[in-house]
This record gives structure tokens, sequence and C-alpha cells, in this order.
């Protein structure tokens, strides 16, 4: 269950981090708020986080997740 929230733990870190990064890059935008705008960050952000959950359940990476060493 530690191991878990630790994941857990680096998904919301990675997904904040590319949120942030990806609206730091646009921010030319910052004077209009629609939807429109905010979709390619948090599509991106998305991205980034899945990358942290495949590699999560993945079992046969020896960095972390369900085939980590114990």
């Amino acid at each position: 269950m530690n191991q878990v929230k630790e994941i857990a733990k680096t998904v919301a870190r990675v997904f904040l981090g590319t949120l942030l990064a990806a609206f730091v890059a646009d921010i030319a935008n910052l004077s209009t708020f629609a939807w429109a705008d905010w979709k390619p960050i948090i599509f991106a952000a998305i991205a980034a986080a899945a990358v942290v959950v495949l590699n999560a359940i993945n079992w046969t990476d020896p960095r972390y997740g369900i085939g980590a060493a114990k």
C-alpha cells in the first residue's frame, strides 16, 4: 500500500509540474481563461502523468512500481 501512495505522489508531482511548465510556456494567453486555452495544457499534463502510471504498472520495470525490487 505504501508503494501505491508513493506512485500516486509521483504522478501528482509530474502532472502538476507539467501543468505549471505548460502554463508558463503559454503565458501569452493569460488574458483569457477559456477552455480552448487550457485544453492543450491539461492534455500535456495528463500525457506526462500517464508515462509514470505506465511505468508503475509495468511488471518488468525495475525502477519502481510492480516490478521493483523489494
